[in-house]
C-alpha cells in the first residue's frame, strides 16, 4: 500500500506509487511537488519532510531540478538564500 495521498500520486504519473520510498525517492517527490504540486501537496510535503531536508534539496539539487522561480519560492519558504538563476528568475521577455 502506498504511503502517498492521491494528490501526490497524480504528480508521479511515470512511476508505480506503491514502489515509491519517501527517503530513497525524495529527490523525485520533492521536485514534482515543488514544481507542480497543489497547495494541498505542498502542505503535505512540509508535514512529511523536515525543513532542513527541503532546504538541503533547494540549495543542492534544486539548482538543476527546479525553475528559478520555483527555487526562489522554496528558498523563501525554507529560509535559505540562493543565487539568482539566469535573468534573476525572470523570463527574458520580462526585461
Amino acid at each position: 500500500m502506498s504511503a502517498l495521498p492521491p494528490f501526490v500520486e497524480r504528480l508521479l504519473w511515470d512511476v508505480d506509487p506503491a514502489s515509491v520510498d519517501l527517503e530513497r525517492d525524495a529527490p523525485l517527490v520533492l521536485e514534482r511537488i515543488m514544481s507542480r504540486g497543489s497547495w494541498e501537496a505542498m502542505k503535505w510535503l512540509r508535514a512529511t519532510y523536515p525543513q532542513a531536508r527541503l532546504a538541503s534539496f533547494v540549495l543542492g539539487e534544486g539548482a538543476r531540478r527546479l525553475s528559478p522561480r520555483d527555487r526562489a519560492y522554496w528558498a523563501l519558504v525554507c529560509g535559505v538564500e540562493v543565487e539568482p538563476g539566469p535573468g534573476g528568475g525572470r523570463p527574458s521577455w520580462a526585461g
